[in-house]
Parts: C-alpha cells; structure tokens; sequence
C-alpha cells in the first residue's frame, strides 16, 4: 500500500509539473521593422506590432541597456525628442505579463549634424574676402536657429587696405516655419529686416525686405509652376526674372533674365551635386527657402549671353572633405573664367556642435 501511495503522489506531482510547465508564461517574440525617420529635433519611430493582447513595448538607444520611454507603450510608435547631436541608432522590445523578449534588429543610423561656425575665404588678384559665420540655436529646438553673427572683413591685395562689416541676424519663428530675421549691427544698432509668407503647403511664396524705420525697401515673389519650376520677381526696376529647377531637393538649374539699359542678359547655371549632407541641412526652417540645399554643389556651370553679343562661360569646381557622419568638413572651390583660367578660389570650413 505504501508503495502505491507514492508512486500516486510521484504521479501526481509528476502531472502538476508539466501542466505548471505547459501555462508559464513566455516573453513575446521580438518586433520587426524598425524605422526611424529624422524631423528637425525629433526622431520618429515606428514598428511592426508583435501579435497577441497586452503586448507593451520598450525603446532603446545607441545599444544602453536603459529604456528611454518612461511609460510601457501600447502602440508600436514613439517620439524620441533630441537634446543633442550626434549619430542614433535605436532598438525596440516587446513585454507580456512582465516578460521582456529579446531586442529587435537595429535601426538605421539617423544623423544630425548643426554648423556652429563657418568659415570662407575667397581670394583673386584683386582682394581677400572672409566670411565667419557663427550659429546658435534655441534652448527649447536644437534645430531652431536663433542667431547668427557675420564677421566681413575685405582686403585689397594691391593697397592692403582692409574693410570690416560685423552683423548680426535674430530668426523669429512660427511653428516650424522662420517668419521674420532681424540685422543688426554688431554694437547692436537695428539696421533692417526680412518678413517672410508661406502658402498652406509651407512654401515660401515672398520675402519682404523693410528699412529700419519700417518702410518697405523691396519685395521678392515666388511662384509655383505646373512643371515644377518656380518663379523669383523682385519688385525692383531692371532687375531680372530668376527660375528655380529643383531635384531631390537641390537647386540643379538656375536662369535669370536681367534687362540693362539697351541690353538684356541671359545667365543660365547649373549644379551637379554629392550624396552628403549640406551643412545647413538640418537647421529647421532654412529647408523652406530657396537657397538652401540637402547636398553640396560639387559642379557648376554658368552661360551668358547678351543681345549685344557680350557672352561669357563661368565653370567651378568644389572638392569636399567629409566626417564620419558624411557631412562636410572643408570645401576647396576654384572659378574659372576661359580664356583667362583660374579667376577665384574659396576656402570653407565647417565646425559643428
């Protein structure tokens, strides 16, 4: 009897195992498909939801074992709001019941990169001209632009005379879009401003050029094309009609007809471009306006022709070094004017935050 008894209660100790086996809870299985999508300061996240009820969802950053969401997520999207710059990649898991499954699949690496200062000098046989850009950014948007100071100075190679021109330009936003930039002096004496209109699509369609005193200097217009060009008028006498063609985002043609008193020019340019990011790329707003590029100019090629027969042919030609992310670190740019060769060359360098 007593061996009954136990190989029973074996028995049955034996059945509660397996069924306690067969109901543990398991953690689900990792989410697939991240994508990570850059806007201005934010990184958009999304995934492919995990199947089952009660599945949360963790997000991890640049591989740290910390999650960086501070609440369990139910849906299979997050917003990760930058407080720097730098390279991010990132991780998803899913939990059920307290269990956390593996990590998925790393995202693509999303980058930003801010210019904190540039530097171009450009020099021919006549004068040196510097530029110094230096740019900060709002506390609450790294991406927002909230000033810039210029510091011009020009040499002339013959007399070695020197002119100095320091200003600096304040950005007023709204929204996402720059509505107003301010100049001022560098002993900060107001010299001017631009206001800026948007249609409903956040394109730019105007500029608005104003005195100190708040009288209107001129006024620029846009308009967009039904085969995609867009149209520049300035409000000013003899000054031209300029055509803007873009490609993926990047100026590749410009045309501009400018009348002159008993003669009219025709300048046509056009841009071959890199794959690496322009270094003011990712500064938000400036993406609105026309003279903002996603990449770098490598190439360029300008014909004039005139009604009198005044033409003339302009080439340039930019070599680029770049970072570890692909942005722009220096650029060497040489202007050629045949038959004279050579007429220019210009330096930039790029620092960043």
């Amino acid at each position: 009897m007593k061996t009954k008894i136990a190989l029973l209660f074996i028995s049955l100790f034996t059945l509660i195992s397996c069924s306690s086996d067969e109901t543990s809870p398991t953690a689900p299985s990792a989410p697939s498909a991240v994508n990570a999508v850059l806007n201005a300061d934010t990184v958009n996240l999304t995934w492919s939801p995990v199947e089952g009820t009660g599945i949360t969802y963790n997000v991890y950053k640049n591989g740290s074992a910390v999650k960086i969401n501070t609440v369990p997520l139910t849906e299979a999207k997050f917003t990760d709001v930058l407080k720097a710059t730098g390279a991010f990649t990132y991780t998803v898991t899913a939990s059920l019941n307290g269990l956390e499954g593996a990590k998925s699949v790393v995202s693509e690496k999303i980058m930003l990169e801010l210019p904190k200062t540039q530097n171009i000098e450009r020099s021919d046989k006549y004068n040196i001209v510097k530029y110094e850009y230096s740019y900060t950014y709002d506390t609450s948007n790294i991406t927002k632009l909230a000033t810039v100071i210029v510091k011009y100075s020009n040499t002339n190679v013959k007399t070695q005379t020197t002119t100095v021109l320091n200003t600096i330009t304040k950005y007023t936003y709204s929204g996402d879009l720059i509505t107003k930039s301010m100049n001022y002096s560098d002993d900060n004496v107001f010299k001017g401003s631009t206001e800026y209109a948007y249609n409903e699509q956040k394109k730019i369609i105007s500029g608005t050029r104003k005195n100190p005193d708040g009288s209107i200097s001129y006024k620029v217009t846009y308009t967009y094309n039904v085969d995609g060009t867009i149209t520049e008028k300035y409000d000013l006498p003899d000054y031209g009609v300029g055509i803007y063609t873009f490609d993926k985002g990047n100026l590749v043609k410009y045309s501009i007809t400018t009348p002159t008193p008993g003669e009219e020019f025709l300048a046509v340019s056009n841009y071959i471009y890199d794959t690496k990011k322009d270094p003011l790329a990712d500064i938000l707003g400036f993406n609105r306006f026309l003279i903002n590029t996603v990449n770098n100019a490598i190439s360029s090629s300008t014909i004039i022709t005139s009604t009198l027969g005044n033409n003339s042919t302009e080439s340039s030609k930019t070599d680029c070094t770049y970072d570890e992310n692909g942005y722009v670190l220096t650029k060497m740019k040489s202007v050629t004017m045949p038959p004279n060769g050579v007429m220019q060359t210009e330096k930039t360098v790029v620092t960043y935050y």
